[in-house]
């Protein structure tokens, strides 16, 4: 089987020889091919014994397959030379091979080797890797093809493949996922960090090794008057183990809550309620703490805001047109920038207070807490813890924690001691100190607390002479006695009780929803001539008892009390009187009334005696329910010495 461009081969097989050779130098050496005759029982038996798939074919038809070929397709050599070469292949590659093998036996240009994917009879699906070579057999040209079987190969292959598209796309979904949710952490720690620099307490976050991790910009805000080098303090606070609550932390793990600790600042003392808790990591070691900061005096604003230590009155609130008192207001306005004392002189019932609120509310403390103490209507052995405070442990029945005292709830606003020359002797020299310095101890402490407040005192004493019978301190008094106001009684300024009677009785018939709709004049005449002991208070209280027993809608003589309409020339008092008996004719008007003040006075008393029980003396509920402030409540305990049971209220 010699063509055109056979040569000799180089070596020869003899009978009963071996030799080792790769598969297609076996089958595809073309010298081997054209040296068909010669050799062709050796080359036959090689051909049809190999475990590699031979095939010839002249276009279109298959003229040879090895038995190896025959059992790999499933078809015998009969069937299979009833075939073209190219109804073996999968319909997706069947054009591509026919045109390549036409191609190749033309001479022309047409790939040597490539993968065929190849359908068995039995319709199995299988991968040859095809060698072709063009040669001539018997004077014409054809086509040897020699194939591996692949299939395993190309199977293992494929799911190799799939496995690593299915493991790319894991890998892309894995981190797609990782991606969002570090943009979730992220978005989340801007969050925590907004949440942090904006909440309402100063946050410090510290690592375990006691360094400052976060702290927000709030608490440098919140202290502004002691703000310097506060970061540098708290770092040594935070470092060193002179706080065992900080120690505590750390190293027992144990939480605090609501605990003072003292700042030693340039500007002072820093009083600070802090909270602190433990964050463990998964081994139960402190990963971090989280301690949160409050300064005193913004728990004191709270307190006093919820409280009601506000001031309600304004300068506009003060009804009058009598010259004096307008220039009076003017004199309180200009008063108000200041941050001097003021001590306010006045009669009971004139108005200390108001103005003393009014100056509150015109001055750059505004927005702090104004809180008033009646010094006189507080018992003696309670005065100091009242204004002062006390520590733990200060006597018996202390609270646990100590308990602050009004100068320290005043901090940062006004602190109105009324009735200041009523203030025992032997504490004066203690308030002295805390207004010239500024500081108070508490009872049972020793460390000193800032406080930043105004004193404005009021009195209906005459404080000159109480200096003089040695009741009052001289030097307390010039340091109280800065800027003095005194408030004329009602009676030197007669012109405004018309306006102050027309203003009360507008709002108590608003109030009570009632119509009036005239007022006579011979009312308004006995107004203007009753002395009013108790001054613009009593006023107000008349008003109110006589819109409260209105039952028509004109007020006339006859609604008066019998305090203000007893000396009215002409009146027939039979006329406002009830009938009486005849034995109680002869008693005296003034004894008539004496009684009906005494009869309300008891019946007051009682009622006082009454919701002091009812509420174990909680004083701020008694005084809610009876509808006066708890100075006023304060004063009427004082002065009517009440006792319940055998405590003295």
């Amino acid at each position: 089987m010699n063509g055109p461009d056979s040569k000799t081969p180089q070596h020869r097989l003899k009978p009963g020889r071996t030799r080792t050779v790769t598969t297609d130098k076996l089958l595809f050496n073309l010298q081997l091919i054209q040296n068909w005759e010669e050799d062709s029982d050796v080359f036959k038996k090689l051909v049809e014994n190999i475990q590699v798939c031979v095939v010839v074919y002249q276009y279109p038809r298959i003229v040879y397959a090895n038995p190896f070929c025959q059992k790999l397709y499933g078809y015998s050599l009969q069937e299979m030379q009833k075939m073209n070469f190219w109804d073996f292949v999968h319909p997706d590659q069947r054009k591509q091979v026919k045109s390549h093998g036409r191609a190749r036996l033309l001479g022309k240009q047409a790939p040597s080797t490539y993968e065929i994917k190849i359908l068995r009879k039995n319709g199995e699906e299988i991968w040859i890797d095809a060698f072709f070579i063009v040669t001539t057999v018997k004077g014409e040209r054809a086509a040897i093809i020699g194939g591996v079987d692949i299939t395993e190969n190309k199977r293992l292959k494929e799911d190799l493949q799939k496995a690593k598209d299915e493991l790319e796309a894991r890998v892309q979904q894995r981190t797609t996922a990782l991606k969002q949710k570090n943009q979730e952490l992220l978005i989340l720690n801007q969050k925590l960090n907004n949440v942090v620099r904006h909440v309402s307490e100063s946050v410090i976050i510290v690592d375990p090794s006691r360094n400052i991790e976060i702290l927000n910009p709030l608490l440098d805000n919140s202290v502004s008057e002691s703000s310097s080098g506060l970061q540098d303090v708290l770092k040594h606070y935070i470092a060193s183990d002179k706080s065992l609550l900080i120690k505590r932390l750390f190293n027992n793990r144990q939480s605090f809550h609501e605990e003072e600790i003292l700042l030693s600042m340039p500007e002072g003392t820093l009083c600070m309620l802090a909270s602190g808790t433990p964050v463990l990591n998964e081994k139960g070691a402190v990963e971090i703490a989280v301690i949160v900061l409050r300064p005193i005096k913004e728990v004191h604003r709270l307190v006093n805001r919820f409280s009601g230590a506000r001031a309600r009155f304004r300068f506009r609130d003060i009804v009058t047109k009598d010259p004096g008192m307008l220039d009076l207001i003017n004199k309180a306005k200009f008063a108000a920038s200041s941050a001097s004392s003021i001590l306010i002189e006045g009669e009971s019932g004139t108005g200390k207070e108001l103005f003393a609120q009014a100056i509150h509310n015109e001055s750059d403390r505004a927005n702090g807490p104004f809180l008033a103490v009646n010094c006189g209507a507080i018992p003696r052995e309670l005065i100091g813890s009242e204004l002062f405070g006390y520590d733990e442990g200060a006597f018996t029945g202390a609270k646990k924690k100590g308990n602050p005292g009004k100068f320290e709830l005043a901090s940062g606003g006004t602190l109105f001691l009324d009735e200041i020359g009523d203030m025992p002797l032997d504490h004066q020299a203690t308030l002295l100190r805390a207004i010239q310095e500024r500081t108070v101890t508490r009872i049972g402490g020793l460390r000193e607390i800032p406080v930043n407040i105004r004193v404005i005192c009021a009195t209906n004493k005459n404080i000159i002479d109480e200096v003089r019978k040695n009741n009052f301190r001289h030097d307390l008094y010039y340091r109280l006695n800065v800027i003095n106001i005194r408030i004329p009684s009602l009676r030197e300024r007669s012109a405004d009780i018309g306006l102050l009677f027309a203003h009360f009785l507008k709002m108590e018939a608003l109030q009570l929803k009632k119509t009036i709709k005239a007022v006579d004049d011979r009312l308004l005449e006995r107004l203007k001539n009753y002395g009013w002991p108790g001054n613009v208070r009593e006023l107000q209280n008349v008003v109110e008892r006589i819109v409260n027993t209105l039952q028509g809608d004109i007020l006339g003589i006859e609604h008066l009390p019998p305090e203000v309409f007893g000396m009215i020339p002409g009146l027939d008092l039979s006329l406002m009187i009830p009938p009486r008996e005849p034995q109680q004719a002869e008693v005296s008007i003034k004894g008539a009334r004496e009684r009906s003040r005494q009869q309300a006075a008891n019946k007051e008393k009682n009622r006082i005696i009454e919701l002091l029980d009812k509420y174990n003396g909680n004083i701020f509920r008694t005084a809610k329910e009876l509808g006066i402030s708890r100075t006023t409540l304060y004063k009427k305990i004082h002065d009517d010495d009440l006792r319940i049971g055998n405590e003295k209220r």
